[in-house]
């Protein structure tokens, strides 16, 4: 447990500790606004240790146990990144990614059920990159084609439609079949953190049938998207949708509520990575517990939620899994949390308590 007041560098810990997982913040800033003012860059080093110790995929020369050290350099003045594993460049970023898991719990993921469906579809789509084998690619493929159609004269348009066909049906493949695995683990998340509504979540594509249905779609939309300068079928526009008996929690959820269901969709990610990391996952590193970071997650909690997020913890740090807790008063924390071993954090320094 990292203990300090706001301002002091608490997250940017949190930061530092989880950017190797998918080589951006978990908060959406620019790796610019990540660096120390007046430095000319940043460069991070992580290293992973699977549980059993099972070797992960050939990208350098890992060592037997398992291990994987994940280095990550950015130099403002180029914006250039260049990642290592083993010391080792990887052909592409992309596979490299997941080779650390973790999830960071925040009073900021409210934005995961309040915020617009963007917003939720960028939880899906790091959630899969990290445990899906291909997604990565396929998303890649689609967000360029989609931008290329998008700037392209009218007979050139449709060129750009088979890839965008292809590689959407394939991601509205892997957030349907996301969403049937855990739709009812969703609801049980939310009774874990103390909702009392029949809570919902279900994937809601706009066009049904896969990339046949998709490829028709766009072609009958290429008119208007060239009036409008952008694309209007497609995964780009799916909404992942959160009910609390029956009604949209986006709209109807009191800030409770709505809380409580950004908690169970994190607690969601944690089990899909779990459940991935048992069978090797994306980044081969099998049997990982991901790393649960908790950014003043206790945060605008009633009691009853603390001390039910508090036993969470309690049962995760118990299963292995290891815990970084950063707050700004440690008097406010669950005994969980609060036995945790104590640094102190002051003016971006970590020391003993």
């Amino acid at each position: 447990m990292v203990v300090g007041p706001n301002g002091h560098g608490k997250t940017s810990l949190i930061e530092a500790a989880v950017y190797a997982q998918v080589f951006r913040s978990f908060r959406g800033a620019a790796d610019r606004e990540l660096t120390r003012f007046g430095s000319d860059g940043f460069w991070i080093e992580t290293r992973a240790l699977p549980h059993g110790g099972r070797a992960a995929p050939e990208v350098g020369a890992a060592p037997t146990n398992g291990t994987r050290t994940v280095s990550i350099g950015y130099d403002v003045r180029t914006r250039a990144k260049r990642v290592t594993v083993d010391g080792v460049e990887p052909a592409a970023m992309g596979g490299a990614i997941g080779l650390v898991r973790a999830v960071v719990l925040s009073p900021a993921d409210v934005a995961l059920v309040a915020g617009g469906p963007k917003t939720r579809r960028r939880y899906l789509d790091v959630l899969l990159a990290l445990t899906v084998v291909g997604y990565v690619g396929a998303l890649a493929r689609y967000r360029r084609a989609l931008a290329q159609r998008a700037r392209a004269r009218a007979p050139e348009a449709g060129a750009f439609e088979n890839v965008l066909a292809e590689s959407g049906a394939l991601i509205v493949a892997a957030r349907r079949a996301w969403a049937d695995r855990w739709s009812a683990g969703y609801g049980e998340q939310a009774v874990a953190m103390g909702e009392r509504g029949e809570s919902r979540l279900a994937y809601v594509p706009r066009t049904e049938g896969g990339a046949d249905a998709l490829r028709r779609a766009l072609e009958h939309s290429r008119s208007r998207d060239r009036e409008l300068g952008q694309t209007t079928v497609g995964p780009h526009r799916d909404e992942l949708r959160l009910t609390l008996d029956g009604r949209a929690l986006r709209t109807y959820g009191s800030a409770g509520q709505q809380r409580t269901a950004a908690l169970a969709l994190r607690l969601l990610e944690a089990a899909t990575l779990r459940e991935a990391g048992a069978g090797g996952g994306v980044g081969g590193v099998g049997g990982a517990e991901p790393l649960m970071c908790l950014d003043d997650a206790f945060a605008e909690l009633d009691t009853e939620r603390c001390a039910r997020l508090g036993a969470l913890i309690e049962r995760w740090s118990g299963q292995g899994a290891q815990i970084l807790a950063a707050v700004p008063r440690a008097a406010d924390v669950p005994d969980a949390v609060a036995s945790l071993p104590r640094w102190r954090v002051c003016d971006g320094r970590i020391e003993g308590a």
